[in-house]
């Protein structure tokens, strides 16, 4: 069920459109940015809901026709626009599920209101063709164009458009998110909500995906091991890291975070800033026997290593280096 009360975050945006409903000051074309996950699309099914509402209100009543028609998936007048003949939207897509169709005036509801996922991949083509609409539109047509990255698209696009943005939430609204709708326990909350960065669809992922938590136990292990084992070995360890060359930042993330852990435990002792909360009393062994220093030249280590991958370096000598630092260290 689509209401601006069930959103996470994004007040100032959800501010700025019930104001605008209200004031009856609704534009006729909406750029919404924002990265995946972030929860674009809820919100302009959201807004889209709103303004189809018989009541006329600044929330969706849930009760009348329109808002029941909207729930079940098959509102006539809110067109999910879809690329027909290849990955993104061509001008044919736009030609015939939007420029021929908005000329037919709404069935029953105040707006025929038109939703573009992945606008910023259309072809130049496609929004030459999107243009003209934008230009010249009837006073009951809406365009959502849902974007990763708004200066993808035309300079023209943008300038007819409003521009909403979406912002990353705070580590805490996302472990609320998780611990009172997920049901996910507190202390794996934390965890998940750091990684996934403000960003209610990675925690959505993280929480459904068992290669993350394998991940997590194969670092600890690491961890653990680095500092015990010989060079030989150490060698051996590289190879197993090669399983994860896709999920190399994720890897040296959790690896970061043990380490940053380790740091703050061993400074306040068990504590609620601990992001491995379900693992205090390993990561306070662990901190007994490495010094302030050497905890310090592990995190600066393993950000050298992230930062080299991204540049895309040699995966293989990057690791190894970065093995044989942390057990120097």
């Amino acid at each position: 069920m689509y209401t601006f009360q069930e959103l996470i975050g994004h007040q100032e945006v959800i501010h700025h459109i019930q104001n605008s409903i209200s004031h009856k000051k609704v534009s006729h074309a909406y750029i919404v940015d924002g990265e995946e996950g972030i929860g674009k699309k809820t919100l302009v099914l959201t807004i889209a809901k709103t303004l189809q509402c018989m009541k006329k209100g600044t929330e969706p009543c849930n009760h009348c026709i329109s808002c029941q028609t909207f729930d079940s998936g098959n509102h006539p007048d809110v067109i999910m626009v879809q690329p027909t003949k290849r990955k993104s939207i061509g001008v044919d897509d736009i030609r015939e599920q939007i420029r021929d169709d908005i000329e037919i005036k709404p069935y029953q509801y105040p707006y025929k209101i038109y939703i573009i996922e992945d606008g910023d991949t259309m072809t130049v083509a496609a929004q030459n063709a999107l243009l003209k609409t934008l230009e010249e539109p009837p006073a009951y047509g809406i365009i959502f164009l849902l974007s990763s990255n708004y200066q993808r698209f035309l300079p023209t696009i943008v300038s007819r458009c409003v521009l909403l943005q979406l912002k990353p939430l705070s580590q805490v609204q996302v472990e609320n998110y998780m611990i009172h709708r997920l049901q996910i326990p507190d202390y794996q909350a934390k965890l998940y909500a750091h990684f996934a960065q403000g960003n209610i669809g990675k925690a959505k992922k993280i929480v459904k995906d068992p290669i993350f938590i394998e991940m997590r136990n194969q670092v600890i292990e690491w961890v653990d091991q680095i500092h015990k084992v010989d060079l030989v070995s150490l060698f051996q360890m590289q190879k197993e890291f090669e399983k994860y060359k896709d999920q190399i930042q994720e890897v040296l993330d959790l690896f970061y975070t043990w380490y940053r852990d380790i740091l703050l435990i061993k400074q306040l002792g068990e504590n609620p800033y601990i992001i491995h909360q379900d693992q205090q009393k390993y990561l306070l062994k662990q901190a007994q026997g490495l010094s302030y220093n050497r905890i310090g030249q592990c995190l600066d280590n393993i950000r050298i290593a992230k930062d080299q991958l991204l540049k895309n370096a040699n995966f293989q000598l990057t690791i190894e280096m970065l093995l044989l630092k942390l057990k120097e260290s």
